[in-house]
């Protein structure tokens, strides 16, 4: 596949910069799908909107072989939020993907979300033989982002992954909010959360986009993305806390303090999802051959001690 041509939407975010990194080493030539993007240099296009006309989508994709759809929004405080994930999530991946069935001749990777399997918790271990079930208008554009492209894309060369919370240096949201908390100079009382949760690295699923781009078995394929093994809060804690260069520090307090403590912070929410399940099973992905993360906890150590030299 060396010297193929990939255009990846959302290339300047969390995920594509390290996708973009890694199919460059790989060999492939990247171009690059952005709000700002000039398209001066050749390497870069702009993104466009829902609203574009068909034929701006496929004049998006001339000269293409390959599609990495990342692009989306995952968080939004506008008012009609349901028809703002609509619009991006789904409708734009599936006006991407019928243009993509008429011009490329290569693999169209969506990168959905495990939100558009289960809820943010979850009995059980979740696995793509599980009938969907969405809990929020994110998830259900993601659902529906996965039905457009099925239906678009009726020779099968597309591939859907449903990665599980993602880390890496720069990650946002509840993981930047733990790496906060074991920066600070101070022992946490947090021993006693005993929610297990999936995740993945970042690497790890940037892995997983070309090897899908490489691998017929995971044609009009859905696969969940995860490390092979779920964590803890204490864990991710006290990994974050090795990879700065400290001592773990965390301790065991009663639960009902723990519960009034986030409360008065009005973290209640935020602590209650933290300390429930969502255990992925990333085994059907690794059934084609890739390679998931075996110790979590000692690469989120890396990971933030590699953060840290730098």
């Amino acid at each position: 596949m060396t010297g193929s041509v990939v255009l990846v939407t959302g290339a300047s975010g969390f995920i594509g910069v390290e996708l973009v990194s890694q199919l460059e080493a790989s060999g492939y030539r990247v171009i690059s799908a952005t709000r700002s993007a000039d398209g001066s240099n050749g390497q870069s296009r702009q993104l466009l909107s829902p609203g574009d006309p068909d034929e701006m989508f496929r004049h998006l994709l001339e000269d293409v072989e390959h599609v990495v759809h990342l692009a989306a929004i995952a968080h939004t405080q506008l008012s009609g939020a349901a028809d703002a994930y609509r619009a991006v999530n789904c409708v734009l991946a599936a006006k991407l993907a019928k243009a993509a069935h008429k011009v490329i001749s290569g693999k169209f990777i969506f990168v959905s979300s495990i939100r558009a399997q289960c809820a943010s918790a979850h009995k059980g271990i979740v696995k793509e033989t599980d009938l969907p079930a969405p809990s929020n208008d994110y998830g259900q554009a993601k659902l529906a982002a996965e039905a457009e492209i099925a239906t678009a894309m009726p020779k099968g060369n597309y591939t859907i992954l449903r990665p599980v919370l993602v880390y890496g240096a720069g990650a946002k949201g509840n993981l930047a909010m733990l790496l906060k908390l074991a920066a600070l100079p101070l022992p946490l009382p947090l021993g006693a959360l005993s929610g297990r949760r999936s995740l993945v690295d970042r690497s790890a699923l940037c892995r997983a986009i070309i090897h899908c781009l490489n691998e017929p078995t995971t044609d009009a394929g859905t696969f969940i993305v995860s490390d092979k093994l779920p964590v803890t809060v204490p864990q991710i804690l006290c990994a974050m806390r090795r990879g700065l260069g400290r001592s773990p520090g965390i301790f065991s307090c009663p639960p009902w303090l723990l519960n009034l403590a986030a409360r008065v912070t009005r973290q209640g929410e935020r602590w209650e999802k933290l300390n429930e399940d969502l255990v992925a099973s990333s085994a059907k992905l690794r059934e084609t051959g890739w390679d998931a993360v075996e110790d979590t906890p000692s690469q989120l150590e890396e990971v933030y001690r590699i953060a840290r030299a730098r």
